[in-house]
C-alpha cells in the first residue's frame, strides 16, 4: 500500500451524486412529463462535458463552468422540447453548486484524515463551485484545485499538475478518486495513481489507462490510500 500524501477528488461523480441533488430540483422547477427527467439531466451532463472539451479543443480561454452548464442545459431543454422560464433556469444552474456527497463520502473522508492524508477536490468545476460543494462535507479539506487555475479542463494533463507544482509534491505522492472514464485516463496519462468510483460499472475505453484500483462506491478507496 502506497502512503500517499494527498488524495484528491474529482467533484462531480467521484464525490458527489448531482443525480439525488438535481433530479428534485428538475421536477420541481420544470415539471417534465413522466420518464423525461432522466434523460434530460443525463443530456445536460454530457452537454456540460461536451461544452468543456469544445472549450479545450477551439483554444480561446477557458469558458467557465458555470456558462458550459448554462448552455448545456439549454441544448438538453431544446432536445426534449422543455421550456425554461428565465428565472427557473438561473436556479437549475445555481443548483450544481450545493451538490449532495455520495452517503459514504463522511464515513471515507474522516477514516482518510484519521489516517493523516490530506485532503482536496480536483474538480473541473470554477472554485466558487467547488468552495459550495466543500461546504455541504462534514469532513473540511484541505485544498481546492479547479481548473480555473489552469486554464483547461480535464484530461488535459496541466490539470493533474496543479497539486504538484501548489504543494510542491510529485506525482507519486498523491491519489486521484476518479468519477468517470475520462477522468480516470487523464488521471494515468498524466502519471498519477487513480481509484475509479465506478457506480455504474463503466470501463475506460483506452485500457492502456486503466485505474489502479477500482469499486462500486468509495470505500474500497480505503484498501489502497
Amino acid at each position: 500500500m502506497a502512503n500517499y500524501r494527498l488524495v484528491t477528488f474529482d467533484a462531480y461523480t467521484g464525490l458527489v451524486d448531482f443525480r439525488a441533488t438535481l433530479m428534485p430540483v428538475i421536477d420541481r422547477l420544470l415539471a417534465p412529463p413522466a420518464g423525461v427527467a432522466g434523460p434530460l439531466l443525463a443530456d445536460w451532463r454530457a452537454g456540460q462535458l461536451g461544452v468543456a472539451a469544445l472549450s479545450n479543443a477551439l483554444k480561446r480561454g477557458r469558458m467557465s463552468f458555470h456558462d458550459c452548464t448554462a448552455l448545456a442545459l439549454d441544448h438538453a431543454a431544446a432536445r426534449h422540447g422543455i421550456a425554461v422560464p428565465a428565472d427557473r433556469r438561473d436556479e437549475l444552474i445555481t443548483a450544481w453548486y450545493p451538490l449532495r456527497p455520495w452517503p459514504e463520502a463522511a464515513e471515507v473522508l474522516g477514516e482518510l484524515r484519521s489516517r493523516g492524508h490530506e485532503l482536496a477536490i480536483l474538480s473541473n468545476g470554477d472554485r466558487a463551485m467547488l468552495e459550495s460543494i466543500a461546504g455541504e462535507l462534514s469532513v473540511e479539506l484541505d485544498h481546492i484545485f479547479s481548473t480555473e487555475d489552469c486554464g483547461v479542463y480535464k484530461p488535459a494533463p496541466e490539470v493533474y499538475d496543479l497539486p504538484v507544482e501548489a504543494l510542491g509534491i510529485a506525482r507519486e505522492d498523491y491519489l486521484h478518486v476518479a468519477g468517470s472514464p475520462g477522468d480516470v485516463i487523464g488521471a494515468k496519462s498524466a502519471g498519477v495513481a487513480c481509484y475509479w468510483n465506478n457506480r455504474a460499472g463503466d470501463r475506460v475505453p483506452l485500457p492502456e489507462f486503466s485505474a489502479d484500483a477500482e469499486g462500486p462506491d468509495l470505500r474500497g478507496l480505503l484498501d489502497v490510500a
